[in-house]
C-alpha cells in the first residue's frame, strides 16, 4: 500500500472512532434527557394530568369499581389517595384513603375543600367524566403540609418587640417543609420574618398577593396568606415549590427538568470540546511528531550533519527507531519517507565519503603530475642548456640524440595535457562524435592487432575471441579504440610480466552485446575498484613506479558512455579482473 492511500485510510479511520464517540457521547446524553423527561411524565400522570387516565382505567367487576393496579401503585408512591364519588356525593370506590377524609361529601362541603375555603389537611385535585352511562368524580388527595400550617399559624407564632417568635413544634414543621414566614402591616410592608428567606420584596401590594396566590409557578414558590384581624396585620405563608405537590401540577418540575437538560447539553458541549482539545494534541504527537523529526532530519542535512536526529538519553538511537531497531508505531504511517530519508542519509554519507577520497586522490594526483610534468621539462631544459653551451662543440651523433629524448618528453608531456583538455570536455559535453556503424568483429582484432606493435606490449600474451554472429554497431572509431587501448594498458601495466589477457565480444541477445578484458592478474582491492574509474585516480597494484595521467580509466569509462554503453567490473585480490563493456543495439 502507498503511502497516499495509507494516510487516506489512516485519516478516515481517525475520523469515524471520532464521530462514532461522538455520537455515543450525544446519543448517552439524549437517552437520559429522555429517561428523565419519562419519569417527569409517569410523575405529572400520576397527579392532575393523569386523572382522565385513571377513570379511563375503571372497570366494573362482580359491582365493584376497580383501578389499573400500576398507576394505582404510581399514586401510592406519591404519597397520594383516591377516591371515586358518585353524583349524590357517596364514595362508591376507594384507594389508600385516609381516616379523616370523609366517606361523604355534600355539594358545598366539597366545593370548600376544593377551593381551600374550609380547612382540610390535603390538597385536592378533581376530574368529572361520564363512563358507562354514569357520571363520576375522580379525587386525587395528598398530604398539606401548608394547609396546616396556616391552620395553626395564629396560635403558633407572635410579634413581640419587633421580633417572631415562634414554637418549637411550628418551627419543626415549617423546617419540613423548607418554608419561611413573613409579618406585613397594613400597607404590606414587610415588618419581619422568620427562616430562610428567599428572593421576595420588602413590600407587597394587594396584587402582589393575589398574582402570587394565584400564579405560583410564576414566582416558584407558594404563597398563602393569614390575616389577623385583631392585629390589622397579614401573615404570609412561603414554601418553594419543589415541595408541594402543587410543582407538579404547574410546571415547576418541567422548568428544572428544562434546566437539567440544559446543563447536561452545555456538558456534552463542554465534553466535546475537550474531546476535540485532546485530540489534537493526539494528532499533533501522532503526526506533528514525525513531520517535525523528517523536518529536523532534514535541517540536519542541510548543514552537513549526515545522520538521523537522535532522541535524547537513546544511547544513540534515532528517534524513529525502537531499541530493536524497527519504527515506532507513530513513525509507520510515513514508513516510505522515513526509509526514503534513511536512504537519502545513507547516500549522502558514501558521497562525502567518496568525495573526501577524491579529495585526498586529487592533491595526490596534483602532486604526482606536477612532478611527471616536472621530470620531461627538466630534461627537456637540461638537453636545452647543453646544446645553448658555447663550452663545448656537440657532434651532430649528440645532438640527434638530445633531440630524440626532448622528443619523447615533450610528446609525453602533450599526451597528459591532452588527456586533460579530454576529460573536461567529455564531462562537460563539448564534445563532437562522429557515429559509424562498424563490424565490431574486425574492429576489436584490429585494435588488438595495432596495440601490440607498441614495443612496450609486444610480448604481452593476449587473446581474441570474436562473437560468432555478425554485430554491427555505430561508434566514433578513434575514441572507440582510445577507450579499448586504455583498458588493454591498463591490465598490462598494473599486472606482473607474463600476465594473459583474454579479450571476447558476445551477443547476448537480438538487442545485446557484451565486450569483456579478463586477465588472471593479482587483482584489485574494493577501494580501488571504487575508484577505478574516477578522474586524478592513479592505483597501482605493483611496487614500481607508474607514470601516468590517472585518467586513463575516467576517460575509457566517459568514451564508453558515449558510445550508449556501460562498464562494469568484477575482481579479486589473487584471481584477476574482468571488465565488461555492454551495449544496447537498440537505440532510443
Amino acid at each position: 500500500m502507498n503511502i497516499k492511500k495509507r494516510f487516506i485510510l489512516q485519516y478516515i479511520r481517525q475520523l469515524l472512532f471520532i464521530g462514532v464517540l461522538l455520537f455515543v457521547l450525544f446519543l448517552g446524553t439524549f437517552t437520559l434527557s429522555i429517561v428523565k423527561l419519562e419519569r417527569l411524565d409517569q410523575q405529572l400522570d400520576s397527579i392532575q394530568p393523569s386523572l382522565p387516565v385513571l377513570t379511563d382505567s375503571i372497570t366494573h367487576h362482580d359491582g365493584k369499581i376497580q383501578f389499573d393496579p400500576k398507576l394505582l401503585a404510581e399514586v401510592r408512591e406519591q404519597g397520594g389517595w383516591l377516591q371515586v364519588i358518585d353524583k349524590a356525593g357517596e364514595t362508591i370506590a376507594a384507594y389508600h384513603t385516609p381516616a379523616d377524609v370523609p366517606e361523604r361529601y355534600t355539594p358545598g362541603e366539597l366545593m370548600s375543600y376544593w377551593k381551600a375555603e374550609k380547612d382540610f389537611p390535603y390538597g385536592l385535585y378533581a376530574w368529572i367524566q361520564e363512563l358507562d352511562g354514569q357520571t363520576y368524580t375522580l379525587l386525587y388527595g395528598v398530604k398539606n403540609d401548608i394547609a396546616m400550617l396556616k391552620k395553626n399559624l395564629l396560635q403558633q407564632v407572635t410579634w413581640r418587640a419587633g421580633k417572631i417568635e415562634v414554637n418549637e413544634s411550628f418551627k419543626q414543621q415549617l423546617n419540613d417543609i423548607h418554608g419561611w414566614i413573613e409579618l406585613l402591616d397594613g400597607n404590606g410592608k414587610v415588618l419581619g420574618g422568620y427562616g430562610q428567606r428567599g428572593e421576595a420584596p420588602d413590600h407587597y401590594s394587594l396584587q402582589d398577593l393575589m398574582l402570587r396566590n394565584q400564579y405560583p409557578e410564576r414566582y416558584g414558590m407558594q404563597s398563602f396568606t393569614v390575616y389577623d384581624s385583631a392585629a390589622g396585620s397579614t401573615w404570609v405563608i412561603h414554601a418553594p415549590l419543589s415541595t408541594t405537590v402543587a410543582s407538579w401540577v404547574n410546571g415547576d418540575t418541567y422548568k428544572e427538568d428544562i434546566t437539567v437538560f440544559f446543563w447536561r447539553s452545555a456538558a456534552l458541549l463542554v465534553m466535546i470540546l475537550i474531546l476535540f482539545l485532546l485530540l489534537a494534541l493526539w494528532y499533533g504527537h501522532r503526526f506533528g511528531t514525525p513531520i517535525l523529526h523528517m523536518i529536523d532530519w532534514l535541517h540536519s542535512l542541510a548543514k552537513g550533519e549526515l545522520r538521523e536526529p537522535t532522541s535524547p538519553n537513546s544511547n544513540g538511537m534515532p528517534l524513529s527507531r525502537k531499541q530493536s531497531g524497527h519504527l515506532k508505531e507513530r513513525f509507520r504511517v510515513h514508513a516510505e519517507l522515513i526509509e526514503s530519508l534513511a536512504h537519502l542519509t545513507e547516500t549522502l554519507q558514501k558521497n562525502e565519503h567518496i568525495r573526501k577520497q577524491l579529495e585526498i586522490t586529487r592533491e595526490d594526483w596534483i602532486a604526482g603530475v606536477s612532478h611527471d610534468l616536472k621530470t620531461p621539462l627538466s630534461s627537456i631544459m637540461g638537453y636545452a642548456h647543453l646544446m645553448e653551451s658555447r663550452t663545448y662543440e656537440w657532434s651532430q651523433a649528440e645532438i640527434r640524440e638530445f633531440a630524440a629524448i626532448m622528443r619523447e618528453k615533450s610528446t609525453y608531456m602533450d599526451e597528459m595535457i591532452n588527456d586533460l583538455t579530454l576529460t573536461y570536455r567529455l564531462k562537460n559535453d563539448a564534445f563532437a562524435f562522429e557515429f559509424i556503424p562498424t563490424d565490431m568483429n574486425e574492429f576489436i582484432d584490429q585494435t588488438i592487432q595495432k596495440w601490440k606493435q607498441h614495443p612496450q606490449f609486444a610480448n604481452v600474451p593476449i587473446h581474441y575471441k570474436a562473437s560468432e554472429a555478425p554485430i554491427t554497431y555505430p561508434i566514433d572509431a578513434r575514441y572507440f579504440r582510445r577507450a579499448l587501448e586504455n583498458l588493454l594498458a591498463n591490465a598490462a601495466l598494473h599486472n606482473p610480466e607474463g600476465t594473459w589477457i583474454n579479450v571476447s565480444i558476445v551477443k547476448n541477445n537480438v538487442s545485446q552485446f557484451v565486450i569483456q578484458i579478463q586477465d588472471n592478474g593479482v587483482g584489485i582491492d574494493k577501494k580501488t575498484k571504487e575508484l577505478l574509474f574516477e578522474r586524478y585516480y592513479r592505483g597501482t597494484n605493483t611496487d614500481e613506479l607508474i607514470q601516468g595521467t590517472g585518467l586513463g580509466m575516467a576517460i575509457s569509462k566517459q568514451l564508453v558512455i558515449q558510445h550508449r554503453g556501460q562498464i562494469e567490473i568484477e575482481s579479486q585480490l589473487g584471481t584477476g579482473t574482468t571488465i565488461s563493456l555492454v551495449f544496447s543495439t537498440t537505440r532510443e
